[in-house]
């Protein structure tokens, strides 16, 4: 007989069977908030912020460039520039023809950037803020606006080629904006900014001011600049000469005050121009010297002790045949002392000068001075010149070398070295920058004077100067001559060498380098002018005259006129051209009735860096006559000026 089985209860078994699917369910739960909460909490952070937030980069402001005055030569200006995110643009061909419109650009062009599968693409850059206005008012679906920098050079073309430019993207291309690239230029600023559920930035975080931007100092004076530029500028056209270059340099210190070069271009469209037009020809382009280079072969017998006093040099009548080649002077001479040949610049004394040295002896003095070898001025592109080892020389090499044919060199060598000849026998590195600074103003770099080397003796710079002195008192250098100023210095014309073979007979090149010497600090200048088309194109004609004018004006801006009392002007290496007893105050000049339009304030009794500032303000085409304190000016002064009109002013002791 069999027992009765028990009966299950469901209902039990039912809740049993929930009541543990619900712990189970609690205890996945409380793993899942674990992990949530505690395990992956800071992973889980990072990816809700990434998805809520977003970096910007935006463009940070390149450092400015200024002149040794803290005058503004390069800025950057904020302007804007339109973009899209074609992905997010539903109606393209109705946003590519509003855009066109707006823009001013060709339809098709846009429609093919708005077909572009990428995340972002540039539509226009550099816009002004009308057009800019224009865009943000259509309200276009994907199309916006953003703040970039443009660079700005003020002064157009005012030292184009030592500033050099920088490209759309604020980086340096050419010159110091290129050599100094690295403390000019400013990493993006990265800025966080919060976006809405279609990723769309809705609000900035605040950020301050980058404080990794410099701004470049230059030891170039602005006003100096202005006047080589246009006297420059002047003989070029005045000589029809295919280019002309002109330096400026602080004999003392190796600074270089201004640094010119024709052809010219305006910075602010350097796009226009050409690649041969935008070359530093003062580090980039090698000549051969001519005569100035005497002044080193003079410099090497000197400091060896090589000529006797009272020593004659046979310069036979301007004919002299030396191992197979003649040996010509323009000017035939009978016997002269050491110093005549200088004078008088006798290529045929110098051979009978150079043949007291070895080869070895002349090159190293060569060497000593620079020639060769780059003068490591921070400047990008120099070129080292051509110097050929003693063992290359042939028979004729060292006479050639000695009156400046057989050898090239560059602007910049030729007047560091002409400086070193000069001041005492300092070689000094020739250089731009005068120092970098901070955004708080405060200075993290500066560029002392470097001496590189003694080359001669300072009784040898002594007696040299005292030969070249007479060069331009009695010799062939009377063009230079400045009345009441200690000019010395050496003409220079050479024959530039024919592609065929030989020397060509009418391509010169025509120059002056010399030194205003009771100047403090004392200043070199040297002017070159590149295949005149005139019949008289000698250093001595051509470039000497322009060394005066030059001169002239230098002594004008640090407020006094040329007298014969010696002192001419006393100023300091490390603040050129403001002098020791004037203070120059900013002139006030007023608005006139219409845009753009000044009245013209009184200039009389105003020395030239003065006037220059109120140029500068007026944005007037300026043109000086004379140097010391102005005297008078075109148009009258309460004359209603434009931007751009000429003006004239007059200073007392003009040039003839």
């Amino acid at each position: 007989m069999y027992r009765n089985a028990k009966p299950i209860n469901w209902v039990s078994f039912r809740i049993a069977f929930v009541a543990f699917f619900f712990a189970v369910g609690t205890v996945l739960l409380l793993v899942r908030a674990y992990r949530l909460h505690v395990a992956d909490a800071e992973m889980l952070k990072k990816r809700a912020d990434k998805q809520r937030t977003m970096v910007l980069h935006l463009e940070a402001r390149r450092g400015m460039i200024l002149d040794r005055s803290g005058e503004q030569m390069a800025a950057s200006l904020e302007v804007h520039s339109v973009y899209a995110r074609p992905r997010r643009i539903s109606e393209k061909s109705r946003t590519a023809k509003r855009l066109a419109e707006i823009l001013e650009m060709d339809q098709k062009t846009l429609m093919g950037k708005m077909l572009e599968d990428k995340a972002f693409v540039w539509i226009q850059r550099r816009v002004s803020p009308l057009i800019a206005e224009k865009v943000k008012r259509a309200d276009l679906e994907g199309v916006f606006t953003a703040t970039e920098y443009q660079r700005f050079y003020p002064f157009k073309d005012l030292a184009a080629h030592a500033l050099g430019f920088a490209g759309i993207d604020s980086s340096g291309l050419e010159g110091l904006e290129l050599g100094y690239d690295v403390d000019l230029k400013v990493d993006p600023i990265p800025v966080t900014a919060q976006r809405d559920a279609l990723g769309r930035p809705v609000m900035l975080a605040a950020f301050g001011q980058d404080p990794k931007r410099r701004d470049l100092h230059l030891t170039l004076d602005r006003n100096i600049q202005y006047v080589v530029e246009r006297e420059l500028q002047d003989a070029v056209l005045k000589v029809k000469a295919k280019s002309g270059a002109a330096i400026v340099l602080n004999a003392d210190t190796g600074e270089i005050l201004a640094l010119a070069i024709r052809p010219t271009y305006n910075l602010n469209v350097f796009s226009k121009a050409s690649a041969g037009v935008r070359r530093n020809r003062c580090v980039a382009d090698t000549f051969e010297p001519g005569s100035t280079f005497k002044v080193f072969l003079a410099a090497t017998v000197l400091d060896l002790d090589r000529v006797s006093p009272g020593e004659k040099f046979d310069c036979l009548n301007g004919l002299y045949r030396y191992n197979g080649a003649e040996i010509h002077d323009i000017v035939p001479h009978g016997r002269l002392s050491f110093d005549e040949v200088m004078i008088h610049s006798s290529n045929i004394g110098a051979v009978k000068i150079s043949e007291k040295l070895s080869k070895s002896e002349f090159y190293r003095a060569l060497t000593g001075f620079g020639f060769g070898s780059i003068t490591s001025i921070d400047l990008p592109g120099e070129r080292p010149g051509l110097l050929p080892l003693p063992s290359r020389w042939s028979v004729l090499t060292k006479a050639n070398i000695g009156f400046g044919q057989g050898i090239s060199v560059t602007p910049i060598q030729l007047c560091a070295a002409f400086a070193a000849a000069i001041n005492g026998g300092f070689l000094y590195k020739p250089h731009l920058m005068k120092r970098i600074t901070n955004v708080l103003g405060e200075t993290v770099r500066e560029n002392s004077p470097v001496l590189v080397r003694r080359v001669i003796k300072q009784s040898t710079s002594q007696r040299l100067v005292s030969v070249l002195r007479q060069v331009v008192q009695d010799g062939t250098g009377k063009a230079a001559a400045i009345p009441g100023v200690d000019v010395v210095g050496k003409t220079g014309t050479a024959q530039k060498a024919d592609p065929s073979g030989g020397y060509s007979e009418d391509r010169y090149v025509a120059s002056f380098v010399g030194a205003l010497m009771d100047t403090k600090p004392r200043v070199v200048i040297l002017v070159l002018l590149d295949e005149p088309a005139v019949k008289k194109r000698t250093g001595g004609k051509i470039a000497a005259p322009v060394f005066s004018t030059i001169g002239r004006a230098v002594v004008g801006l640090c407020g006094g006129k040329p007298t014969e009392s010696g002192l001419v002007a006393s100023t300091t290496a490390t603040d050129y051209g403001k002098t020791d007893t004037i203070q120059l105050q900013g002139i006030p000049v007023r608005k006139g009735p219409g845009p753009r339009e000044w009245i013209l304030p009184d200039l009389k009794g105003l020395d030239m860096r003065q006037v220059l500032d109120v140029c500068g303000k007026i944005k007037c085409d300026a043109s000086f006559q004379g140097s010391g304190l102005a005297v008078g000016q075109e148009p009258k002064p309460g004359s209603i000026l434009k931007e751009g009109a000429p003006l004239t002013v007059s200073f007392d002791g003009q040039a003839s």
